[in-house]
């Protein structure tokens, strides 16, 4: 049995927009260290985005930290 993915739209320009916003909103994002302490602020962090960009858009399918990471 094969195992169809649906791919997610693009984000609009609006979503980028809103994206970055997050993203400012949270600095330790953009910290270049990679303890194991950092990271999971990081994780944590981008958790919190995830959810705040999704709440933010209840009418679009949900977009995992993973996708949001890769826009």
């Amino acid at each position: 049995m094969e195992v169809v993915r649906e791919r997610s739209a693009a984000l609009s320009e609006t979503q980028r927009m809103a994206l970055l916003r997050h993203i400012e909103q949270g600095p330790i994002i953009e910290d270049r260290s990679t303890s194991n302490t950092i990271n999971d602020r990081k994780r944590k962090a981008w958790d919190e985005i995830t959810a705040s960009f999704n709440a933010s858009y209840p009418d679009q399918i949900p977009r995992s930290a993973k996708q949001l990471k890769r826009s």
